[in-house]
């Protein structure tokens, strides 16, 4: 066996127990991604898999990790139609961390730090680990933005939120209410920088909404 199949195989009973844990919750597999929708429709939570790349550079602390043999656990939450809204965006009922509005990492949420944990560990114990991580934070991460509501009232708040959590918040607003959501809309694109180049994404952006 080589040493990356040994790897695979390590990886696919690590993530074997922790679905046996999560399906009877309700999420489904496609690969190395979860899914699941929470009770308010539109709304999903997505858990990802990711091993480390193979480093052919040698490691240097504190500067660059040789992940390789290791693995990490992402976790998101995307609003449908926020993903719908980006016309590049390909129709589907199953979707990828990479476009969850939310992002984070199930181990910065238990360390506050970054960890990946080894793939030549013992499989019940590594997959006890995640198991108990979702139980302690992973879950009541998911709860924080688990309805539109909270989705408004916590997207933003955290270190984990990226510079336009406010427009999304205004678009996914605008969704279902235009005159609140424009109101946002206006209020983050005040608040723009001119100078920036994003200043001109609102532009444009406001010219496709229809807005003055």
């Amino acid at each position: 066996m080589t040493e990356k199949s040994k790897y695979v195989l390590a990886l696919d009973e690590v993530q074997g127990k922790v679905y046996e844990f999560m399906k009877p919750l309700g999420f489904r597999k496609k690969g190395r991604t979860f899914n699941r929708e929470a009770d308010e429709s539109g709304i999903f939570q997505v858990v990802q898999f990711q091993t480390g790349p193979y480093e052919l550079a040698p490691e240097i602390p504190s500067f660059r990790l040789n992940l390789y043999g290791k693995f990490t656990v992402n976790i998101g939450v995307l609003i449908k139609e926020l993903y719908d809204f980006e016309e590049w965006h390909k129709p589907t009922n199953f979707y990828q961390e990479v476009y969850c509005q939310v992002r984070n990492r199930l181990p910065h949420l238990l360390y506050k730090k970054d960890v990946w944990w080894d793939l030549t560990s013992e499989v019940d114990q590594t997959s006890t680990i995640v198991i108990d991580g979702f139980e302690s934070v992973g879950f009541d991460y998911f709860a924080l933005y688990d309805t539109r509501v909270k989705f408004r009232e916590n997207y933003g708040r955290f270190d984990d939120a990226p510079p336009r959590a406010k427009l999304d918040v205004a678009l996914m607003v605008l969704h279902h209410d235009r005159i609140e959501g424009e109101r946002l809309f206006r209020e983050y694109y005040e608040q723009t920088d001119r100078s920036h180049g994003h200043f001109k994404y609102l532009q444009d952006l406001a010219d496709r909404l229809g807005f003055e």
